[in-house]
């Protein structure tokens, strides 16, 4: 499989959710958009499925309304208690050492306020004079970054990257003084809309990465999805019943699908093993109320059946997108991203009318991800 970049928007909802994880809010329905978006993948419908970056810090910078060029950090834009959206390299660096007043900072932050302050004017030239409006997104490096066997490596979280010196977008880094994802494009009134022209920026001192994309679609196990959809189509009224906003809402459980997404992310620490049946034990154990414990607990109970359909499903979902991510990253790529030197990145955005589907591998990513947040 090779990768390619093509000039289209890599959305990002408010929160994109795990391929497995939609059935909590969209019930059978979302379990069959699910399905067939992937089904739709072994039909070559790969331009769709894009890399998702690991990049850090979030970033936003651009014009205001006079404009006057703005680049800081996602805490800085928000700011209330003081002007967060710095128009200068000293701005942006004396605001980064200025929080948490009397804190000793330590040398890693003063260096990355550092680096801030030396890539806000890589990032102000590359945004024209007449632009009105600012990006969001992720910084991927601040300096060019270092070649090693004919590729450029950068890790700038949890993911290392490693990019082929000789590809399209390997020329490009070298050539580059940071490197970013744009996530969104945000309006002067407000607005938030995908960026879909990457030939707005000047110069080659900025490299805004384009979506990377699948172009050889990867092997679906068919058998896997066939007994999730049968799953799926026995249970629909039952699992649509149990998920049911109305009914959830009368009895004070409106926030159940959340309750059995915290669940699952919780699996990811104690090991992606027993899902399903181990809720009880785990919701005792939960900062859940005892009132709304014994009443949730008894929700399952008495609808155990449409319960342990609804995990069939989500288990179903895991691991042939699991096995598609593993496809996607064993195969050669001028875009190779590893985690702790094994194989694998933050995952893939698979991209749909309806939202945007999450594929990440829960035991790779998140887990790393979560034992670094702790």
């Amino acid at each position: 499989m090779r990768f390619s970049e093509i000039k289209r928007p890599l959305t990002e909802a408010a929160r994109i959710q795990h391929a497995e994880d939609i059935i909590f809010w969209e019930g059978s329905a979302g379990a069959n958009r699910v399905i067939d978006s992937i089904v739709g993948l072994t039909k070559g419908n790969t331009q769709s499925l894009t890399i998702k970056w690991d990049g850090s810090p979030a970033v936003i910078f651009g014009r205001d309304d006079s404009g006057n060029f703005v680049f800081t950090d996602k805490s800085g834009f928000v700011a209330k208690g003081y002007d967060g959206k710095s128009q200068s390299g000293d701005d942006v660096e004396k605001m980064l050492l200025s929080r948490g007043k009397g804190q000793e900072k330590s040398d890693s932050y003063k260096q990355f306020a550092g680096n801030m302050k030396q890539a806000f004017p890589v990032f102000e030239k590359a945004v024209p004079l007449e632009h009105r409006g600012y990006f969001k997104g992720d910084l991927l490096y601040f300096n060019t970054p270092q070649e090693t066997n004919g590729a450029y490596t950068f890790k700038p979280n949890i993911v290392a990257y490693t990019v082929e010196k000789n590809s399209d977008i390997g020329k490009r880094i070298s050539m580059s003084k940071a490197g970013v994802v744009i996530h969104r494009m945000v309006e002067p009134d407000g607005t938030e809309k995908p960026l879909t022209d990457y030939d707005i920026f000047e110069g080659n001192s900025l490299l805004v990465l384009p979506p990377v994309t699948a172009q050889e679609p990867p092997q679906v196990d068919m058998s896997g999805i066939d007994k999730i959809r049968a799953t799926v189509t026995k249970n629909s009224s039952a699992i649509d019943s149990l998920l049911d906003k109305q009914k959830l809402g009368q009895m004070k459980l409106t926030n159940f699908s959340d309750i059995l997404y915290t669940y699952l992310n919780s699996k990811v620490d104690s090991g992606l093993t027993n899902i399903g049946k181990d809720f009880v034990q785990w919701l005792q154990n939960s900062n859940t109320s005892g009132p709304k414990k014994e009443k949730i607990t008894n929700y399952v109970k008495e609808n155990i059946k449409a319960f342990s359909s609804l995990w069939t499903v989500v288990n179903g979902i895991m691991q042939v997108k699991d096995n598609i991510i593993d496809q996607l990253e064993n195969q050669a790529t001028d875009v190779k991203a590893s985690i702790g030197g094994k194989p694998g990145g933050e995952g893939y955005v698979l991209a749909h009318p309806g939202g945007d589907i999450k594929f990440v591998n829960r035991a790779g990513f998140s887990a790393a991800n979560r034992a670094i947040q702790r």
